[in-house]
């Protein structure tokens, strides 16, 4: 029997709680195993099940030389399999696998403690990889794991503890809703980080090549949200978000222009203000919602001059983000929609956009010779291109048939398949034209989307990533951009491509429980609109609808202070019940009085009377007069006198045996 200095903190937890809490860890550590490196899953999934198998075996924790050694090998082991500590994958994985060999030094409540707090720790890391709906119903259950973790460590039992887990958890929510309002925020998400050295970028590609477009299509991924200001709803046929320009082809695949190169000193794009007022429906502002994808921002067709710093202006109109990080982001953008961009086009500019490689597509270029002999401008030209595709049928298909010769291609498409997506008119498109002595590029973006007519957005898939064409005229000293894919399907571009493709090759771009997905769909829009990228604009737009914003700061300040005050109330209500549900505050003081200042194990701890433990602390020179005349009142009380004091006497001592043990 040991007398310490408070040693309640030392006990050491029963086995079912530690093995609960080793399962929570587990389920914490779910969304990171999903995303880090497959070898550190593993890592973390054997030192887990092992340090279960030892709760079971008299080893309750390792020695610390053992520790130092898991310590130094798993510190290798990430460092060889990522590379680095630095940075969210390294950050993570090592902070995953730190928590695991944690619990191989927990044997006291205190070590067990410490275990939940870095489990919170955990659950923050879990969101730098996903930030996504389905983040909501894992993070509340952690939650409530975590607050029946507590009561579990506490030794309440299992029953009591889930139910109490569950009333804590919605008693604390509208607090934590209010809060997660009222705070200070940044005009950047939480978790904007910088992106790591072995992200893997997503989306479209910086080359076309026959299939690049159409393998994009069938995965069906959410590609970006957007918002148009004033609440507009522009036609599905205006809609060309324009991403990556082509301008260069190599064995017949189009590269896209670096983005180190800039000519936005040669474009003659109008004031905003200017055509605002005088285009009316042709000018829109938009937010979009997107994952950062290696910098690239998709805008309308032609997106217009603007001052934030963190974009840019690349070659062909394009808009690219300066800093890249990792997680959603927000973006305002203008444009004009129209399908022509005014340039100043030298002579290097225009030899480059004629570019061919040479001894491929023989056929093709003697088209291109014969259609340019037969057109009085480039204009003509062009519509001579778009009948040809009429007039010999091709189709529009999802699967066409390719020859075996990768560099020919496009005469195989031009003179035997006449079959193709839209990746394969806008490479022949192109080739006619610079073929012919017309500069051309090929652009890939997006086309299109999926209007929510409840929430007033949009919603753009990787099913409506597309391809097109810029042509230059010379004759009016623009890029005129055209669709060759409307030469055979109008109905790609007006009413979306589940409705321009066989039945057959549509399947699984249509879902399946409409009615269901949409209701997702929604829910993943106003999760990422109201919590992933709320951010200072959000909360300003936010008190604004609420009318709040024309308040004065103290008055506002003062609103926020009587709203924490009525959600904390409900909570702070149960806490103060749950303290006055107390089967007796003379037994609770006497027991937390022993369980305090004597080491042991609880049952026998309990088995000590007043006298015995009066006689214990003067042993160990922790009696003091404060302490000695409580237990002389407790003693009167329960064996002195014929009836128990008032609940209020009894409070009263309670509260004097904890200001006895905060001094000791």
């Amino acid at each position: 029997m040991w007398l310490a200095d408070p040693v309640f903190l030392r006990k050491t937890p029963n086995i079912r709680a530690q093995f609960i809490l080793l399962l929570m860890l587990s389920w914490v550590a779910v969304p990171l195993l999903l995303q880090l490196p497959f070898t550190i899953s593993v890592m973390f999934g054997f030192l887990l099940i092992i340090r279960m198998l030892l709760l079971f075996t008299p080893i309750k924790k390792l020695p610390v030389w053992g520790l130092v050694i898991l310590l130094i090998g798993t510190g290798a082991w990430v460092y060889f399999k990522i590379g680095t500590f630095i940075g969210r994958d390294g950050g993570v994985s090592l902070l995953l696998l730190m928590v695991v060999l944690k619990t191989y030094e927990g044997e006291t409540l205190r070590d067990w403690q410490v275990l939940l707090l870095a489990q919170i720790i955990l659950m923050g890391g879990a969101l730098l990889f996903n930030q996504g709906i389905l983040m909501a119903p894992w993070l509340i259950i952690s939650l409530f794991c975590l607050l029946s973790s507590l009561g579990l460590l506490a030794g309440i039992e299992p029953q009591s503890a889930i139910k109490q887990g569950i009333v804590v958890l919605l008693l604390s929510l509208p607090l934590a809703v209010i809060l997660f309002i009222v705070a200070p925020r940044k005009n950047t998400p939480l978790w904007g980080i910088p992106p790591s050295q072995t992200a893997s970028k997503t989306g479209l590609s910086n080359i076309m090549d026959p299939g690049s477009i159409s393998n994009l299509v069938q995965s069906n991924d959410l590609a970006f949200n957007v918002i148009f200001d004033n609440n507009a709803v522009p036609k599905k046929e205006n809609l060309y978000w324009r991403v990556v320009i082509m301008g260069r082809n190599q064995n017949g695949v189009w590269q896209a222009i670096k983005d180190n190169y800039t000519d936005e000193d040669t474009l003659q794009l109008p004031n905003r203000e200017e055509l605002a007022q005088n285009s009316g429906s042709n000018y829109v502002s938009y937010q979009l919602v997107i994952k950062d994808d290696n910098g690239y921002v998709p805008a309308l067709d032609q997106p217009l001059p603007d001052k934030q710093k963190e974009l840019s202006r690349r070659v062909g109109n394009v808009i690219r983000v300066n800093k890249r990080r990792e997680g959603l982001r927000r973006i305002h953008l203008a444009s004009s929609l129209s399908a022509q961009l005014q340039q100043n086009m030298d002579r290097d500019l225009k030899y480059f956009y004629l570019e061919l490689p040479a001894d491929i597509n023989l056929q093709t270029r003697m088209l291109a010779r014969q259609l340019a002999k037969q057109s009085q401008n480039t204009e003509d030209f062009i519509q001579r291109i778009l009948s040809y595709y009429r007039e010999q049928h091709f189709q529009y298909t999802l699967t066409p048939e390719r020859g075996a010769d990768k560099e020919n291609h496009t005469d195989y498409f031009l003179f035997n398949s006449h079959e193709g997506f839209c990746e394969d008119f806008a490479d022949a498109t192109v080739w006619l034209a610079r073929a012919a002595g017309v500069p051309a590029r090929v652009v890939t973006g997006y086309q299109g989307g999926e209007y929510h007519a409840e929430g007033q957005f949009w919603q753009v898939r990787s099913k409506d990533a597309h391809a097109w064409t810029e042509i230059w005229v010379a004759e009016k000293n623009i890029w005129q951009r055209i669709d060759p894919t409307t030469a055979i399907s109008e109905a790609r571009v007006n009413t979306g491509i589940e409705n321009a493709l066989p039945a057959t090759q549509t399947q699984a771009l249509k879902p399946k429980y409409p009615w269901l997905e949409n209701k997702l769909d929604q829910g993943q829009f106003y999760w990422q609109q109201w919590v992933v990228n709320y951010d200072g604009s959000q909360q300003n737009s936010l008190i604004s609808k609420i009318g709040f914003k024309n308040l004065p700061l103290w008055l506002l300040l003062i609103i926020i202070g009587i709203l924490i005050i009525i959600t904390a109330l409900p909570m702070m209500l149960w806490v103060w019940k749950q303290g006055r549900s107390n089967i007796s505050p003379l037994v609770e003081g006497f027991n937390l009085l022993k369980q305090t200042l004597i080491e042991g194990d609880t049952e026998e701890i309990l088995a000590f009377g007043p006298e015995e433990i009066k006689t214990l602390l003067e042993e160990a020179d922790l009696l003091n007069s404060q302490i000695e005349q409580l237990l002389d009142q407790y003693i009167l009380w329960q064996y002195g006198s014929t009836k128990l004091p008032s609940k209020h006497e009894q409070r009263v001592w309670y509260r004097n045996v904890k200001r006895a043990i905060r001094k000791i």
